[in-house]
């Protein structure tokens, strides 16, 4: 019973603590809400990542350039990337050059890369092997190891949806393949009886054009017997040339009657010289009495009778001559119409010795008339059977044609084979196998959380060096200096602290956990650039709200796992925590952490170094002028923690 009554007055003499200080019940209510609001932040991060991996974006290069299969277009990295946008199971962005989405994997703006090769089509769709079909997925685990093993996953499931495609598409190739060949029976029966109509065109074709030869045939024998009668006809013609070859001139009277137009044109000739030699005496008559004339007018007594009677005379010459003169031309006319018949006279002689000879030739050669009708009629039968045969011929070439088409539509509707799907079995049923590429290799699992819990134990040895000092208070002595010579004193030992920290820190992580560093003088500096801002942090808390700050330095550690992608990819915690990452601290020491252990982002670590170093920069600023000093005598200036 005295076990319990003190330990009933221990708890009385505690609760009287509440009512002598009022703060005591804040902090009391505080820590009372703490692991709540810690559960709450960093649950509320991880309760459903899937939910949120739409928003972890991802590089998806299409080089996919399609296949011709069996007469269809097929382009699988195309279906591919529209189904995988549909599914928003990641936020994909397309990328052009393979080059430039590896860098961004590299650089961390991509969780990961999926590259479809040109080929992709070409080698998964035809499944002549298995795993012909193979996507590249890029992928860095120092960047962020969950991330990498969601892509890992994402591959595996990637790669089994489609094959489920392309064995839906092969399904779907041998379903129309089968239709097709119902298709194909439909017009093969239709080409068969197209050729059955055909067949029976032919035969009634082929009696016509045997009735035609028959009337040919009798034709020919009505054309022999009309020869025979042309051969009479013949000889009654050659009867009538016999008669008109005795008939026609001889030759001597031809050549008669071309000498006799000769004399007569030779006749002219000399007429025509007569008359001019006339005229020539008619005008010297004229002249001789025109000079009696004018000679004998002096004559007494019959002078002017004899000169009247002499130009009588004269005139009478001159009327002469002038008729004369008419004559000689009507002569010359007559010459040339002489002329002219001489020349017809010869040609007709000519002419008719010719047509004697050719009368007298074909005398023998023309058959007698009744012979050429004979003849004739012989080829109207013979023309009569042609047309026939004719007819004939051309219902035959009809059916022929038909019969032509027929199995033409029949040779088109027969297949050239029955082929099966190409490929093996096994490549039919997984022909595809996306490769996996990984930049920055981490080698398990604790590696990859390494970097967060590096961060949280840089922070948790922060905070328990700003436990063991008062960072409100120092001695009188110091009261003459300036505020930043009072903290740079304050924090001479703790920043010892701090760096012997993270000196332990880096002995434990080469001897005890045995992990590689892939950079480690970058990787030492990291971790003391990193432990200063995080005491310059937790340093300006407390100046600012006294042990509170603190706390607050509690509540920002659990805010910082939670935002910072220490553990899962920032863009799965989604809403505040995305907001909130670029402005934390956290982000940028587990960025510089993984770029220095793994490589990871390029191997970017400066930049996250800048950005730690800017923070601890304004920590200091604020710890500087934020808050007042206690300055204590030799006996209050103690230890912060009553060990």
């Amino acid at each position: 019973m005295a076990f319990f009554r003190d330990a009933l007055a221990i708890f009385r003499m505690e609760m009287t603590l509440f009512p002598r200080f009022p703060k005591l019940r804040i902090s009391a209510v505080g820590v009372m809400l703490i692991p709540a609001l810690y559960a709450l932040i960093y649950l509320a991060s991880v309760r459903d990542p899937g939910a949120h991996t739409g928003d972890l974006k991802a590089a998806i290069v299409n080089l996919d350039q399609g296949l011709d299969y069996r007469g269809q277009q097929v382009n699988m990295g195309q279906e591919m990337v529209t189904s995988l946008k549909q599914r928003h199971t990641f936020g994909f962005v397309d990328m052009a050059v393979e080059d430039d989405a590896k860098l961004a994997v590299r650089q961390g703006h991509m969780a990961f890369a999926l590259i479809i090769p040109k080929d992709f089509s070409a080698n998964a769709v035809p499944g002549q092997e298995a795993a012909g079909g193979r996507l590249q997925l890029y992928v860095s685990e120092g960047n962020n190891y969950n991330g990498a093993a969601l892509a890992k996953r994402f591959a595996v499931e990637l790669g089994h949806q489609v094959n489920t495609n392309l064995n839906e598409k092969r399904w779907s190739l041998v379903l129309s393949t089968a239709t097709g060949s119902i298709d194909k029976l439909a017009q093969l029966r239709k080409g068969a009886a197209a050729l059955q109509d055909g067949a029976h065109r032919v035969a009634g074709g082929v009696a016509k054009a045997e009735s035609g030869s028959k009337a040919l045939s009798t034709g020919a024998d009505g054309l022999n017997t009309a020869v025979g009668q042309l051969t009479d006809g013949v000889k009654q013609l050659g009867a009538g040339l016999h008669t008109m070859d005795q008939q026609r001139p001889a030759a001597q009277d031809l050549a008669a009657l071309k000498s006799g137009a000769a004399a007569l044109v030779t006749g002219h000739a000399a007429l025509g010289q007569g008359l001019q030699e006339l005229q020539g005496g008619a005008q010297k008559l004229a002249d001789g009495a025109e000079q009696l004339r004018d000679e004998t007018k002096g004559i007494p007594l019959v002078g002017g009778k004899i000169s009247a009677g002499a130009g009588q005379l004269a005139n009478g010459a001159t009327q002469l001559g002038t008729g004369l003169q008419s004559a000689r031309n009507g002569q010359t006319q007559l010459a040339d119409g002489t002329q002219k018949l001489s020349t017809g006279v010869d040609k007709l002689a000519d002419g008719m010795a010719a047509l004697g000879g050719g009368i007298h030739t074909a005398a023998s050669k023309v058959p007698a008339d009744a012979k050429l009708d004979e003849l004739t009629h012989g080829g109207q039968n013979l023309a009569k059977g042609a047309q026939d045969l004719r007819d004939g011929l051309t219902q035959l070439k009809a059916g022929s044609r038909e019969l032509s088409a027929g199995l033409d539509m029949l040779n088109q509707s027969l297949p050239g084979d029955i082929s099966a799907p190409d490929g093996s079995a096994r490549g039919l049923a997984d022909s595809v196998e996306p490769a996996i590429e990984i930049v920055a290799p981490v080698p398990n699992n604790g590696a990859g959380f390494a970097p967060n819990f590096l961060a949280t134990s840089l922070w948790m040895g922060a905070v328990m060096s700003a436990f063991l000092f008062h960072l409100r208070r120092l001695p009188l002595a110091a009261q003459p200096a300036s505020r930043p010579a009072r903290l740079m004193g304050k924090l001479g030992v703790l920043t010892g602290i701090v760096a012997a920290q993270s000196v332990v820190i880096l002995l434990m992580t080469l001897f005890l956990l045995n992990l590689h560093i892939a950079h480690l003088p970058q990787f030492m500096f990291t971790l003391l650039i990193s432990a200063f801002s995080f005491l310059l942090i937790i340093v300006a808390l407390t100046r600012a709200f006294g042990d509170a700050g603190k706390a607050a330095a509690l509540i920002l550690l659990i805010l910082q796992l939670s935002s910072a992608g220490g553990v899962l990819p920032v863009e799965l915690s989604g809403g505040i925590y995305q907001t909130l990452s670029p402005w934390l601290p956290f982000t940028y020491v587990i960025k510089a952490l993984r770029a220095t252990m793994f490589g990871a982002f390029n191997s970017e670590w400066f930049s996250p170094w800048l950005a730690i170093g800017l923070v601890g920069a304004l920590a200091w600023l604020s710890a500087c002028f934020v808050g007042t000093w206690k300055f204590v005598g030799p006996d209050e200036h103690r230890p912060a923690m009553d060990i």
